[in-house]
């Protein structure tokens, strides 16, 4: 039972709510009632054989989509949370397409009843317009999902918006990217390049406490709501504005790309020490990445550096500079079975002035100036690839802690599938990154219908 602020503070976010689902079920009837009206065609009806396969998105919308029941529960008990469940849900998705001359309209949106946060959410995840401006530019304006970068789970020029609550709870990969609402243009020629302006700041959908518990460096212990974190928001259309570059080739089989970013951190990792409250600082990086084929597999080599707020890194409320180093490889040892590699370096410079400048208190949590972290992929395939088993490790050997991710998935039917799994979380002192997350470890269950 919440109290009548927390109800009235609630009420314009399910306006907001209501009116995404309301555009969802507008979008979906408008085609239902042209059939009933006459002014479409049963899709399913008789057509020749040599006509257009592609003539009914001249006339309509294409229609996808799924239902799914997912619950994942709680292999520990969490006294911060006090809940036995990250995730206990049944999610409707819908998705879209039309062919609108030379472009394409798509829409995505996700309707779910959820038992933990106890309500009705819904989310758009994409409404956008994409298609051909001129013989070498591509447009796709709108809410989209945005995506670069040649790590497996690890981000490094990938700065766009990621759901790591969604994530770490048990929800399908596909959610790990968040939406954002930004202007892509594609140039191809010699060189490729992508650039993305974002006119609104989109920051990750981080843990704020209320499903998931975390480590105060404050109060010295893992935490949760309330109070939930809030930030002080980046969303001034304009002002706010974020830009990302990519500039990208391949030549004799091997993929190079260049980054650039101008923005914000996507975590609120700021703090402004006359208010105490946590804030987005900005974030400007530069990278670069190549890919090829090596040793009968596919190898990966990226860096990037990150420029913030605090060039002399004497700031205790500001994140330092970083670099940040990644190399991979994969390959398919035989049929059906894949491995995959990674090791990550993240270098804090002005490591020395974190800990002269950091209060006494959090000198214990401050981060070391090396970070290793190993990953490992392994997946195989079974039963003519209606069964597949994963299992993905985060080691590093540096803060000593783990985050494994077993899993399998079962396919019953062209529509129907089966998803087993877990998030293991574990490590030796409660403030590194995976095991602050221990109390969150859960074992998750989902069906999904397809159609």
């Amino acid at each position: 039972m919440g109290t009548g602020s927390h109800m009235t503070g609630d009420w314009s976010r399910w306006q907001h709510r209501g009116a995404l689902l309301g555009l969802l079920l507008m979008v979906t009837a408008t085609p239902l009632m042209a059939q009933e009206n006459g002014q479409a065609e049963d899709p399913w009806g008789d057509e020749a054989w040599g006509e257009d396969p592609w003539a009914e998105q001249q006339t309509g919308w294409r229609w996808y989509g799924f239902l799914e029941g997912a619950t994942a529960t709680r292999l520990h008990d969490d006294p911060a949370v006090g809940d036995d469940y990250t995730l206990n849900e049944a999610r409707l998705q819908l998705e879209a397409e039309r062919a609108l001359g030379d472009y394409t309209a798509t829409i995505k949106g996700d309707v779910w009843i959820d038992g933990v946060e106890d309500g009705v959410r819904g989310d758009l995840r994409e409404a956008a317009l994409a298609g051909r401006l001129t013989d070498r530019i591509d447009v796709d304006v709108g809410r989209q999902i945005l995506t670069w970068g040649t790590g497996d789970l690890v981000f490094l020029n990938d700065l766009f918006p990621k759901d790591y609550v969604s994530f770490f709870s048990g929800r399908d990969d596909e959610y790990l990217k968040a939406p954002a609402d930004a202007l892509k243009l594609s140039w191809f020629g010699d060189m490729n390049i992508d650039f993305v302006w974002m006119p609104r700041a989109a920051p990750n959908r981080y843990i704020t406490g209320e499903r998931l518990s975390y480590f105060s460096v404050v109060e010295g212990r893992r935490v949760a709501a309330p109070p939930t974190i809030d930030p002080r928001e980046r969303d001034s259309l304009g002002r706010d504005s974020e830009f990302a570059l990519r500039v990208y080739q391949t030549i004799d089989g091997v993929e190079y790309a260049g980054y650039a970013y101008h923005g914000y951190d996507n975590q609120p990792s700021a703090v402004d020490p006359s208010t105490g409250e946590a804030y987005f600082p900005r974030l400007s990086s530069l990278g670069a990445s190549l890919r090829r084929p090596a040793l009968g597999g596919i190898g990966n080599l990226e860096t990037a550096y990150y420029a913030g707020e605090d060039s002399s890194g004497d700031n205790p409320n500001l994140p330092n500079d970083q670099w940040r180093f990644l190399g991979g490889f994969e390959n398919e040892p035989f049929a059906d079975f894949t491995l995959g590699w990674q090791y990550l370096l993240e270098w804090t410079r002005d490591h020395d002035a974190i800990i002269a400048n950091l209060p006494a208190a959090q000198r214990p949590y401050a981060p070391d100036e090396y970070r290793h972290l190993l990953t490992n992929r392994i997946t195989w395939q079974l039963l003519r690839q209606d069964l597949t088993l994963s299992l993905f490790t985060f080691y590093s050997p540096s803060d000593a802690d783990y985050y494994l991710r077993p899993r399998a998935i079962y396919r019953f039917s062209d529509q129907l599938t089966g998803t087993a799994g877990g998030n293991l979380f574990g490590g030796a002192d409660d403030w590194t990154f995976h095991t602050q997350l221990e109390d969150n470890s859960n074992l998750y269950l989902r069906l999904r219908y397809s159609f």
